[in-house]
């Protein structure tokens, strides 16, 4: 006798099992009876793996129910737990790599202490040969960075980057096909790796950067000089505490000719005087040439009661830029909002292009 579950079409439960971690799907359906576990057996249905520690057992024997060559070869997606070692995961690929050989998306935690992986982790991703999403948390070297660029299917790569001192100054004869590069930085930004990326990424369609104590007024990430990105049309930069000179965006259309979207999300607990004139005095101009933005500033100002040319300043930049509106025909929205706390000023401003 069928069960109402087993009368839906396989098709429904293809797309069901989709939504499941292979671990909960297993659980559930192995041996539950023949109708599911043909189902599961069927080529049509791909896994997405999230390793557990408590799989480990799992390792020793290759042919058990989770990893035996049917269940590998339909892993597409594979990531390791936040909660596991992180030499558990990196010890599955030694013994499996070779027969994931669907495996689209991949997602790597490299410790503080897994340094010594690296090598066998570069050796791994050659043998990935369908895989376009890699998100990769580390501390970078230079034969991770070639690693990740040499990559043929590679077209989305997130990079959540350690705090780290070293310089990679060595250019690679390679250009990447990466169309989408997600770059978070977890301490000082690290310029030449991210300068490095963009000389290697011709074909990068979209680019976010986010972090702290971020400085374009030593090194700028969107100079002439270093590269030309002519496809990328989305920018998106979220960023704290750093600091950011007048021409820091002079050269952003040389750079990128065909952005359309501008995102730029900037967060300072204390901002200094000159921003609110370098906004509108200097990149203003760059960026009403954009067809579409999205900027969002939230900081404090310092005022100083004894000296009204702050308050002043601060109450023309104010209607300058609430002006902007008007001015583009509405094209702009402007938001400003302030908040007094004894010597600060809590301002956040909101411009809005679309």
């Amino acid at each position: 006798m069928q069960t109402c579950a087993e009368q839906l079409p396989i098709e429904i439960w293809l797309i069901v099992f989709q939504y499941l971690e292979a671990h909960d799907l297993f659980h559930a359906f192995h041996n539950l009876n023949y109708h599911f576990n043909q189902i599961l057996a069927s080529n049509y249905l791909s896994f997405y793996v999230r390793l557990h520690e408590t799989d480990n057992n799992y390792l020793q024997y290759s042919t058990s129910l989770y990893w035996s060559d049917s269940v590998l070869n339909r892993i597409t997606h594979l990531r390791s737990s936040v909660r596991s070692r992180s030499s558990y995961f990196f010890e599955f690929l030694y013994w499996h790599v070779n027969k994931l050989i669907r495996l689209q998306s991949l997602s790597i935690r490299i410790g503080l202490r897994d340094t010594s992986y690296i090598p066998f982790i570069c050796q791994a991703l050659k043998q990935l040969n369908v895989l376009e999403y890699l998100s990769l948390t580390c501390i970078p070297n230079e034969i991770l960075f070639k690693a990740i660029l040499t990559i043929p299917t590679l077209r989305i790569c997130r990079l959540t980057l350690r705090p780290s001192t070293t310089i990679i100054n060595y250019r690679f004869d390679v250009n990447s096909n990466i169309k989408q590069l997600f770059l978070i930085d977890l301490g000082n930004a690290n310029y030449s790796l991210i300068n490095l990326f963009l000389i290697h990424t011709p074909k990068l369609k979209r680019l976010e950067i986010s972090g702290s104590y971020f400085s374009f007024h030593q090194v700028s990430i969107f100079d002439k000089q270093l590269c030309t990105l002519p496809k990328l049309q989305i920018l998106k930069l979220k960023l704290e505490s750093g600091y950011f000179s007048s021409d820091c965006f002079k050269y952003l259309h040389m750079t990128m000719p065909v952005l359309k979207y501008f995102y730029f999300n900037y967060h300072k607990h204390i901002l200094p005087e000159t921003f609110l004139d370098i906004l509108i005095s200097h990149w203003w101009l760059i960026i009403e040439q954009i067809k579409h933005v999205y900027i969002y500033i939230k900081g404090h100002f310092i005022i100083d009661t004894t000296n009204d040319n702050i308050q002043m300043n601060l109450q023309q930049n104010k209607q300058i830029l609430l002006s902007k509106s008007n001015q583009s025909n509405n094209s702009f929205k402007v938001q400003w909002t302030e908040q007094n706390f004894n010597r600060l000023r809590l301002i956040e401003i909101t411009i809005v292009k679309s």
